[in-house]
């Protein structure tokens, strides 16, 4: 999926489910959902991530493969302990929500990604091309639904 529509899926999932977590401040919390639908995508040199984080992105690009480890559970599972053990579970959770938003989005495309990675080589995969057709009737709907939830 494209940036936009990534960014999109995250909302759904905030307006859907957010208020399920508490104990902290939930525009923080929006914002590290945001940040976790877009940060697997920081492994391709092309995306948007990858490019507003200097030479991290750099690094990250060069050294990662896209769709490997940076969108594998495995890489999720450790970000989550690392910031619930120095920050707060709550904002840990928000940032894995963002990141359950972008392997949604992932999942449903021809490309798929490895969740399991490094550990196993199952494939999420769908029938949705990226920046094709149908992801922009998704783009719509998803637009849709958080107009609809805000109202």
């Amino acid at each position: 999926m494209l940036f936009h529509t990534h960014i999109l899926i995250g909302i759904v999932l905030y307006l859907t489910i957010g208020e399920a977590f508490g104990g902290g401040n939930k525009i923080l919390f929006f914002f590290l959902v945001l940040l976790g639908s877009i940060l697997p995508d920081i492994d391709s040199a092309n995306s948007k991530i990858n490019r507003w984080s200097g030479i991290i992105g750099i690094l990250v690009s060069i050294f990662a493969k896209h769709r490997g480890l940076f969108h594998s559970l495995a890489f999720h599972g450790v970000l989550f302990l690392i910031i619930s053990s120095m920050w707060h579970n709550y904002y840990a959770w928000g940032l894995f929500l963002g990141y359950t938003a972008h392997v949604i989005g992932d999942g449903i495309t021809l490309g798929g990604l490895k969740v399991f990675y490094p550990f196993s080589k199952f494939s999420l995969r769908g029938p949705i091309r990226v920046g094709g057709f149908t992801e922009g009737i998704i783009f719509l709907v998803l637009v849709m639904v958080i107009v609809v939830k805000i109202l």
